[in-house]
């Protein structure tokens, strides 16, 4: 994210190039060691023709590309905030800040739909998008892949939908391998997984890793069964459940990457192994909440499936009624948040919103919670406190509730839409937050006041505009059943009431040094008072703030030494490489996007803490 053309112009100098070809660094296009046409080639032909060279989709805008056209350009522009669309596209990502911004859709003017104005004068160029794809159809294309790119030093990065909010399935100089053209869900009425002595069979899914949670929802509803998938309907599956995986089902039925079964995967080396708790058993307590794009390529997975629930959503908003209404408003959000425990119990579980201006016009809290088999008149029951204080408060908000019911799951959330993405730059950080942290409502107060929106949207809580605070109660609170020692998300999940995250944007355009300042804002000024107040929890893998300081406690606590020794096992020549991954300390990430190994990380670091049964 911290390219800038300077940076590109010295690094482009002989004398760099020269000493960056040495096998401490991946080789980049810029490099003298950098394959040949010849041996990207030789690479296709193995691959039966399925390497796919990196165009940005956006090039289509630019009169300079050979590929322009105003009515192809047209159609990016009005899709650009579609993540469907983005997953379509082999290189394309939904937050293309993690490409450098280095060729999104312009209009005639030169201004980009994101509204840089100087979009059109600093043209399109591949930037930090993959060089080539792979768009893999076989477990085989995938490790010829693999293998030919750790015989050449050169880049991997994984895309499926390219959803990643940390950016992790792009990476300059980067040979992409697309699974989004796995395809193929299977119900399975009985499932044992191989070599498993399981007294029973299970009911479960067989699913290819370019399949989305909405794809698996909607077959699974032809069996009145459901898997746990991720909210948003368009995430794919794979690197959803890999990083823990959370969703509108989660509390209830067990993250996603509790509900794993059995995977197939690529190993850096090239082998195509058949994981789960009784073979490789290591491999599949890493890729279950481990992170993906770490241990190999994912190709299919075996999930757990449920008989489908009847099913509630709860719709609450509510709002002052007046922007000055400041100090009423954040006890009466710490106060949900003291109820959030009893709610939880009584089977809500869902997805919170807390804003201000300019997103609102005044201070708002929206909510949409699920239930799941819960009698009519659960909702009105679990809510009455919370009404109740609002009556009394009616002076200071207005709100509203609404209860929708639904036969299956499916009839309630088959609905929900996709997030709107690639629509400017933002930075995220994310804390999980114990019951206990929230339970002193004076303190829970004072940090939200602290680090969320202010009144006062000329004055806002950030460098640029005011923050928003995004609300997951959906962590679940039991380990599963199946195999409980062989997962490998944080603990702290298990002990976690909510997972706030804490969002700020930036118009793109604005000079680096202001986007720098936001993530610094996020890092020390939004997310320490979470740390503060909940010390010993954690963090998410899949929404983290990008530049969290002690990320491998924070994702994983103390399974990191166990998750580390097995990515020495299965990757000791980091093929695989993404930003706060696990053995992603043994590479540092230039400023020109290089990768350069840190002296000899990989023999001198001790493992420390953590463990699994085999």
């Amino acid at each position: 994210m911290k390219f800038l053309e300077a940076v590109f112009s010295y690094f482009a100098s002989a004398s760099v190039v020269a000493a960056a070809s040495s096998s401490n660094c991946k080789c980049t296009p810029r490099d003298t060691c950098w394959p040949s046409d010849k041996d990207w080639a030789s690479l296709n032909k193995t691959l039966s023709g399925a390497l796919i060279k990196g165009v940005p989709p956006a090039s289509v805008c630019f009169p300079d590309q050979p590929n322009y056209g105003e009515e192809a350009c047209a159609f990016v522009r009005s899709q650009w905030f579609n993540s469907t669309w983005h997953a379509v596209q082999p290189i394309s990502i939904d937050y293309p800040i993690w490409a450098n911004n280095s060729c999104n859709p312009i209009y005639p003017n030169g201004t980009s739909v994101t509204g840089d104005v100087n979009a059109g004068k600093k043209g399109c160029s591949i930037g930090n998008y993959a060089m080539y794809t792979v768009d893999a159809t076989t477990p085989e294309q995938v490790a010829k892949s693999l293998e030919w790119a750790g015989k050449k030093n050169v880049r991997v990065v994984v895309k499926s939908t390219g959803h990643s909010y940390p950016g992790r399935s792009t990476g300059y100089g980067s040979l992409g391998i697309w699974t989004h053209n796995f395809r193929g869900i299977r119900y399975l009425p009985s499932f044992k997984p191989s070599h498993c002595p399981i007294s029973s069979s299970l009911t479960a899914a067989r699913v290819a890793a370019g399949e989305t949670g909405i794809d698996v929802q909607t077959e699974m509803a032809k069996h009145n069964s459901i898997v746990v998938t991720g909210a948003n309907p368009d995430v794919g599956i794979v690197g959803w459940l890999t990083g823990g995986g959370h969703g509108w089902l989660s509390s209830a039925y067990g993250m996603g990457a509790d509900n794993l079964l059995e995977a197939t995967i690529v190993t850096p080396s090239g082998d195509i192994l058949i994981t789960n708790p009784c073979q490789h058993s290591d491999l599949f307590f890493a890729i279950r909440g481990g992170g993906g794009g770490t241990y190999g390529v994912v190709t299919e997975v075996v999930v757990k499936a449920y008989p489908t629930p009847q099913a509630t959503m709860h719709v609450f908003q509510l709002s002052t009624l007046s922007p000055n209404i400041t100090s009423e408003y954040w006890d009466l959000v710490s106060f949900i948040h003291t109820e959030m425990p009893r709610l939880k119990k009584g089977g809500m579980q869902g997805y919170y919103f807390i804003v201000g201006p300019p997103t609102y016009p005044v201070y708002a809290f929206y909510w949409a919670m699920a239930l799941y088999d819960k009698p009519n008149g659960t909702v009105e029951q679990l809510m009455a406190p919370i009404e109740e204080r609002l009556r009394n408060q009616s002076h200071f908000f207005q709100y509203s509730s609404t209860v929708q019911r639904g036969d299956t799951y499916l009839d309630v959330f088959g609905s929900v839409e996709n997030e709107a993405v690639a629509n400017g730059g933002s930075a995220y950080g994310t804390w999980l937050m114990s019951p206990k942290s929230l339970a002193d409502a004076k303190k829970t107060a004072e940090v939200f006041a602290k680090i969320g929106p202010s009144n006062d949207a000329s004055k806002p809580n950030s460098p640029t505009s005011n923050p928003a605070i995004l609300g997951h109660m959906i962590a679940s609170p039991s380990p599963p059943s199946y195999y409980p020692t062989h997962i490998s998300m944080t603990p702290a999940w298990r002990n976690t009431l909510t997972h706030l995250v804490v969002v700020e944007g930036w118009q793109d355009g604005v000079p680096q040094a202001t986007i720098d300042s936001v993530y610094r804002d996020i890092t020390t000024n939004k997310i320490q008072p979470l740390r503060e107040l909940s010390p010993d929890t954690g963090a998410y893998f899949n929404e983290c703030d990008s530049y969290e300081p002690e990320w491998q406690k924070a994702f994983w606590g103390e399974n990191y030494g166990a998750l580390l020794r097995v990515k020495r096992k299965v990757d000791p020549g980091n093929v695989l490489w993404c930003r706060r991954c696990v053995g992603s300390e043994g590479l540092r990430e230039e400023g020109d996007g290089r990768l350069c190994r840190i002296g000899d990380y990989g023999k001198r670091t001790e493992d420390k803490g953590g463990s699994h049964a085999e």
